[in-house]
């Protein structure tokens, strides 16, 4: 039970970065014009339904599967099983972020657009949710490709990247607030899961825990060839 809590705390920080920034950025917005936390946190409901549908779901089923296979020393099917994890995070989060981006004013409109929620509210709302949109690809992924380091009881990696993800992204506020107000605290959140992501990723890559499958190879080039 020690060893648990012991990687499970950690772990907590690695995976949960996107929530700590956003607590950080509503203290922000608190600052902003009137009604930016309500705006900025309307947004993260929505931007929330397809991460915990989508990365927390495939993380959830991936892990043990992960573990399993470092445990038996199967590398195949540990890389075959994170490229399976990451081809389904861009099938199915590609679309839900395109979405986020090209229908969010509707989107908006007709779930919130009543009584006090005026025109405006769905405006600022929507400019919130495209930042979301922008980096909802990272915000999934991460949650596939940290269970990789996890699978390998190596916990520090992802938290020392969360960290430094944290501060990037409120540099990012630093440079963006300024000029999108409210809209920019989601826009550094999303670019922060990005980093986020494409970090774990070369990370994995580089220790050749990961290597994509021939399918995906062929499948990024177009190859019908029958080798493929």
């Amino acid at each position: 039970m020690r060893q648990v809590l012991t990687l499970m705390l950690p772990a907590l920080l690695g995976v949960g970065v996107a929530q700590l920034s956003l607590l950080i950025n509503t203290q922000i917005a608190s600052h902003l014009a009137a009604g930016s936390v309500t705006w900025v946190w309307y947004a993260d409901r929505l931007m929330e339904f397809p991460t915990a549908l989508l990365g927390v779901a495939l993380g959830v089923v991936l892990t043990p599967q992960l573990a399993a296979a470092r445990a038996s020393g199967d590398e195949a099917r540990y890389s075959q099983m994170l490229d399976w994890g990451l081809r389904l995070v861009v099938l199915l989060a590609l679309p839900c972020a395109a979405a986020l981006l090209a229908f969010a004013t509707p989107l908006i409109a007709t779930l919130f657009h009543h009584g006090r929620f005026d025109a405006g509210d769905v405006q600022r709302v929507a400019l919130a949710l495209m930042g979301y949109g922008v980096g909802l690809l990272g915000l999934v992924a991460v949650k596939v490709l940290a269970p990789g380091y996890y699978a390998s009881l190596d916990i520090r990696t992802p938290v020392k990247i969360a960290i430094a993800v944290l501060v990037i992204t409120q540099c990012f506020n630093l440079i963006l607030v300024p000029l999108l107000q409210h809209a920019a605290l989601t826009l550094s959140i999303a670019l922060g899961a990005m980093i986020n992501a494409s970090w774990l990723l070369i990370g994995l890559i580089r220790r050749g825990s990961y290597r994509r499958s021939a399918a995906g190879r062929c499948s990024a080039r177009r190859c019908w060839a029958p080798r493929c």
